[in-house]
């Protein structure tokens, strides 16, 4: 049963490679990273239910620098830079917007959660100059593996593996491996080793 599953999941993604053939030869073309990427990857987002996880795993396989295996990219969520890395089984739920990351392997996030890249993309110190012409600096936001980001988390520093973030957190400053935190700024709320006597 699961050779037959996995030979008619094969097929599907063919299909999907097939049907994605025209955007994926327009992201080939010497035109700014927006129109090449962003935009397909946006109108891509709309579809719903398991043709658009489909169509979204193969476009993404297809143009990110590093895609794994079996990330699914749920309704209206997009990644929104090709430079992305995405390891294995990861899964971002409704509404998410990824920026430049690289995501280690099963890192799963709740709905409405934003990866941005650091931050400093945008200065406002000179107070001679409109806050749009002054120039931030990017930098890729490193998520580790076995991570859970809770819905409406927004990301702006790395993750070390074994995160737990709860809902609503914005994290701004990177933590110990394997702890549970929450909250704006997030800070640790515990730490998810268990202990070694069991307490009643």
């Amino acid at each position: 049963m699961s050779n037959l599953r996995s030979l008619l999941l094969r097929l599907a993604e063919t299909i999907a490679f097939v049907i994605l053939l025209p955007f994926l030869l327009w992201s080939r073309l010497p035109l700014p990273e927006y129109s090449v990427f962003t935009a397909p990857s946006q109108l891509l987002s709309y579809l719903p239910g398991f043709l658009g996880v489909l169509l979204r795993r193969v476009w993404y396989r297809s143009t990110l620098r590093r895609c794994g295996r079996n990330l699914t990219v749920d309704w209206l969520a997009v990644i929104r830079t090709r430079e992305t890395e995405v390891g294995d089984r990861c899964t971002f739920g409704v509404s998410n917007w990824v920026s430049w990351a690289r995501m280690g392997d099963d890192v799963m996030t709740g709905s409405h959660v934003v990866f941005i890249s650091g931050a400093k993309q945008h200065e406002f110190e000179d107070d001679g100059r409109t806050m749009r012409q002054q120039h931030g600096q990017k930098r890729q936001v490193v998520i580790g593996d076995d991570v859970w980001i809770g819905t409406q988390s927004v990301i702006m520093a790395d993750v070390s593996p074994g995160t737990v973030i709860g809902a609503g957190s914005i994290v701004t400053k990177t933590f110990e491996p394997k702890v549970v935190i929450a909250g704006n700024p997030a800070r640790i709320l515990r730490h998810r080793e268990k202990s070694s006597k069991c307490q009643n």
